[in-house]
């Protein structure tokens, strides 16, 4: 019994550690980026109301960079250019204090900063690819280091109990305080992978979603060489350019890449099931895929048809080997 409760008690006390730990670090570095999100969209509505502004990309990006240096946190922990959009476009729609005449002008204003981002092409830089890669290597290493050291804290803590118990160590002392390391890695583990699918998925700013797309589209690069295929990168067919042009046994399949994991803007969904429609009906092209890193929250039946398919980037990889 008294091992049971040794046990436990070094796994409770990693846990609570790493929540103290986690809520101080990474937990407060969120709390700071959402009162940043707050803040910008707050001063953005302050100006389009009361001062007729009409939003600019640029203008946006610069209020990220500042709000994110006032708040300290990185401009790519808060919304994307577009987020900001929609949350003012919501906020104006949902808004009693607006008039009506008001509320209508304003959504022209905002449809039509909607219309220029998506038009406007982004070419990431190396700086930004390296930066983007700084802080994810940054933040998994925090959060590695975060369950190392809280388990370690609590195997010690088992340790020093089973010795104020029994004023020596057991022969079995290294083997439990070995289960305690385990069991603290797996329950600190299974905290961290609920915490995440639980979070909402926030873009990043544009700049760096450009380069999470970037990333994207180099993975099924990779997949599309291993698996031997030979393929054209952007083709231009009749103004039409899908990130990849695969030639499978003979038929010619037009690859679109797009990075989402999670629900997407209704009038970027629309716009992708379009353009892969003006895909199929284009001369030289057989089939149509929308590759995705996750389905969920993609209304997949929508989009699937007789020569339309939104694949995940494994089941890429499946389909592939099977046609190879």
């Amino acid at each position: 019994m008294d091992g049971y409760i040794q046990t436990g008690l070094g796994i409770l006390v990693s846990l609570v550690l790493f929540i103290i730990g986690y809520r101080q670090t990474i937990g407060a570095k969120k709390e700071r980026a959402k009162n940043a999100n707050s803040s910008i969209i707050r001063t953005m509505m302050r100006r389009m109301v009361l001062e007729d502004y009409s939003p600019v990309h640029k203008d946006i990006s610069r209020i990220i960079e500042g709000k994110a240096r006032e708040f300290q946190v990185s401009s790519n922990d808060l919304l994307s250019e577009e987020q900001i959009l929609n949350s003012l476009y919501t906020e104006v729609f949902d808004s009693d204090l607006i008039s009506p005449s008001q509320r209508i002008e304003i959504e022209k204003r905002l449809n039509t900063a909607f219309d220029k981002v998506e038009k406007e092409p982004l070419k990431p830089t190396l700086a930004e690819f390296q930066q983007i890669k700084r802080e994810k290597e940054s933040k998994n290493e925090s959060v590695t280091a975060m369950v190392l050291s809280t388990s370690i804290l609590g195997t010690l803590t088992s340790a020093l109990y089973s010795f104020y118990e029994t004023k020596s160590f057991e022969p079995d002392f290294l083997l439990s305080a070995l289960g305690v390391l385990v069991g603290s890695v797996a329950v600190l583990t299974v905290l961290i992978t609920y915490r995440k699918s639980r979070e909402i998925d926030v873009l990043p700013s544009r700049s760096s979603a450009s380069i999470i797309s970037s990333e994207f589209e180099a993975d099924i690069a990779k997949i599309l060489i291993k698996s031997g295929y030979k393929f054209v990168i952007e083709p231009s067919l009749d103004g039409l350019r899908p990130d990849f042009l695969v030639n499978v046994n003979g038929r010619q399949v037009a690859i679109e890449a797009k990075s989402w994991h999670g629900s997407v803007p209704f009038h970027i969904l629309r716009k992708t099931i379009d353009y892969l429609h003006k895909l199929v009906s284009t001369e030289g092209v057989d089939e149509a895929i929308l590759v995705t890193r996750k389905k969920d929250g993609i209304p997949v039946g929508i989009i699937d048809g007789e020569k339309i398919s939104v694949l995940t980037i494994n089941e890429l990889a499946n389909k592939l080997k099977g046609a190879a």
